[in-house]
């Protein structure tokens, strides 16, 4: 038999019950579940939805269809890292890698003016900040609509991450533009080269994020159509 849209929104209210507010999440784990009860209403006419519905569920054993949802989100994970190799890839082949090594080039002549040879720091400390306040402004409040798509919230790691490169840039300050280097030496230039190099990453990072970030969006949306067409 041919479960009705009435039949499949039940579905799909029945999988939210059970702790799956995402849209995307919802219609994947009724990809598995909707056959079954196809499958099950075949068998015994009698038996009506939400039975059939609790019989699929208890199939898939004691935690349900948490396996389904960490699938579909890892999924969702991969490829994002997969997107932002790519995006690496791509700015390392193009004219956009100028972008950095200008501004690599505008930091350093900016420490030579200054006759700082530090103050690269704290200019490189700046730029991260700007952009991540930036980055942060034009795209989370703007895309809350997306919020119940775990397909967009995948992607809120990037916003999760650039908490690191804040305090990457806070810390600076503290431990390489103005370091005594007091305690142990060995400790010091180790944290002090791994502030460096989140600095550095976070820099070129900002070149690559909004485009990981639209691309998640893009892909979002699509889903958000198809589902809408669904339902409708």
């Amino acid at each position: 038999m041919k479960l009705s849209k009435d039949q499949i929104a039940t579905l799909k209210k029945l999988i939210s019950f059970k702790g799956y507010p995402e849209i995307d999440v919802q219609y994947e784990i009724l990809d598995h579940v909707a056959c079954k009860v196809e499958e099950l209403l075949e068998e015994n006419p009698s038996l009506n939805l939400e039975d059939a519905f609790r019989k699929v569920h208890a199939s898939f054993g004691i935690f349900g269809f948490s396996g389904l949802e960490e699938s579909y989100k890892k999924a969702i994970e991969k490829r994002m890292w997969t997107n932002y190799r790519q995006e690496i890839k791509n700015l390392l082949t193009s004219y956009r890698l100028l972008f950095p090594i200008l501004l690599g080039l505008l930091i350093y002549q900016t420490s030579i003016l200054f006759e700082d040879p530090e103050a690269w720091v704290l200019l490189l400390a700046g730029f991260v900040m700007t952009g991540s306040a930036i980055f942060i402004i034009t795209y989370w409040k703007k895309y809350q609509y997306l919020k119940n798509y775990a397909s967009f919230m995948g992607s809120t790691q990037i916003f999760q991450a650039l908490n690191m490169g804040i305090l990457a840039s806070l810390y600076s300050y503290q431990f390489v533009y103005k370091s005594s280097e007091e305690g142990s030496f060995l400790f010091f230039s180790i944290f002090k080269i791994m502030i460096i190099v989140v600095l550095v990453g976070f820099a070129i990072s900002s070149f690559i994020l909004p485009r990981l970030l639209r691309q998640s969006i893009s892909e979002t949306e699509k889903l958000k159509k198809l589902y809408e067409s669904v339902e409708g």
